[in-house]
């Protein structure tokens, strides 16, 4: 099962209209914010995305997509199931090997 809330918590909300680029900043209630549908404005928006991540504590920084919570040894995912576990075991024995 995947992780409900893959988004990172400095993640920001941004979207656009016919004129401007607004960006949600997280909080109580969020601050929206507002630069210009052009080439700066674009630039300014991803500043502020920058700025966010660099306030993060330095374990945070390296966001990566939550893994899939599953059931192995040694975290990896099993390779195959018991069935045919057992019948690998039971050919290799037939053949001697084990």
């Amino acid at each position: 099962m995947l992780d409900s809330n893959p988004i990172p918590t400095h993640a920001l909300l941004l979207w656009c209209d016919d004129r401007n680029i607004y960006a949600a900043i997280p909080g109580t209630p969020p601050h929206i914010t507002c630069f210009p549908r052009n080439e700066g404005g674009l630039s300014k928006a991803l500043n502020l995305l920058r700025i966010r991540h660099e306030e993060l504590p330095s374990a945070s920084r390296n966001y990566t997509m939550p893994p899939a919570h599953i059931s192995s040894k040694n975290g990896k995912p099993p390779v195959q199931n018991d069935a045919q576990r057992t019948h690998a075991l039971a050919v290799l024995r037939k053949m001697g090997i084990v």
